[in-house]
């Protein structure tokens, strides 16, 4: 394990980068994307869990078990979340091979139905892929009930030079399912993550214990608290990230704002949830 995720998890105390943060990819990512998943089942479920997967060689590890299996790809993939359940390093990217699939998934009953039991589970490892990808579908093909599945996408930016997000304030509905997406104009990183109502002081904090060190940014400077409810990782400049969020069904007044060290005070901004 190197040494700055080791660093990591003694910081947060609790292991920040399994359930917050995907930890570095496997020291043999070289030699396991070359293995023939059809011939090394070890190998296709190393490669559904792993992070830092190619996108082809995690899909061609979930057609391999579905094929042994002699079930479908949605739902090996659906069975590769509920093992993962938001800890191991593929959670990100699990869900977006599932929501990549809307047509596979439409067309297999046993998905479909496992899906749209996901979607209607908000405390389901599946949740969030699952409304991700009945959204993606057209609607007379979604089940009755989740026929007005859709993402909301809320577009931000980091102002350069001034240690803002352009927009400061965002309206959510309970349960809603939002894609933040943020375009880092800024010559310095930025994260998002999403705090409890209240509790933006308490996170900003325990971002700043970290310091600007190779420990604190192995970890995206995010704390392992459960005010944190969300993350972005940290996005460098000239890049972008993305975030999808299930809005809280508590109405309420939560926060979004960047931990990088020193950032917190100022970089933030209001998710006012109300019915």
């Amino acid at each position: 394990m190197p040494l700055p995720l080791i660093l990591c998890m003694a910081i947060a105390q609790g292991g920040a980068p399994a359930r917050l943060m995907p930890p570095p990819p496997p020291a043999d990512i070289a030699t396991l994307v070359t293995a023939d998943p059809a011939k090394d089942p070890g190998s296709a479920a190393r490669l559904l869990s792993e992070n830092g997967i190619p996108a082809d060689a995690r899909r061609r590890a979930a057609e391999a078990i579905a094929a042994s299996a002699k079930s479908s790809v949605p739902v090996a993939v659906l069975d590769a979340i509920a093992s993962c359940a938001g800890t191991c390093g593929a959670t990100r990217d699990l869900s977006d091979l599932l929501a990549g699939m809307p047509d596979a998934v439409a067309t297999d009953p046993a998905a479909l139905e496992r899906v749209a039991k996901a979607a209607r589970t908000p405390d389901d490892p599946a949740h969030v892929p699952a409304r991700r990808v009945l959204a993606a579908m057209p609607a007379d093909k979604r089940p009755e009930g989740l026929k007005d599945a859709s993402v909301r996408t809320v577009a931000l930016k980091a102002v350069p030079g001034a240690m803002q997000y352009d927009v400061k304030e965002v309206k959510a509905k309970p349960g809603e399912l939002i894609e933040f997406t943020m375009e880092n104009t800024d010559t310095m990183q930025h994260n998002l993550l999403v705090v409890l109502p209240g509790k933006m002081s308490e996170v900003g904090v325990a971002a700043d214990k970290m310091g600007e060190t190779a420990a604190g940014k192995a970890c995206h400077f995010v704390p392992d608290l459960p005010s944190v409810i969300a993350v972005m990782g940290l996005v460098d400049p000239g890049k972008g990230g993305r975030l999808f969020l299930a809005v809280p069904q508590k109405p309420g007044t939560y926060a979004y704002v960047c931990t990088y060290p020193g950032h917190w005070r100022m970089m933030n901004g209001k998710l006012k949830v109300a019915p």
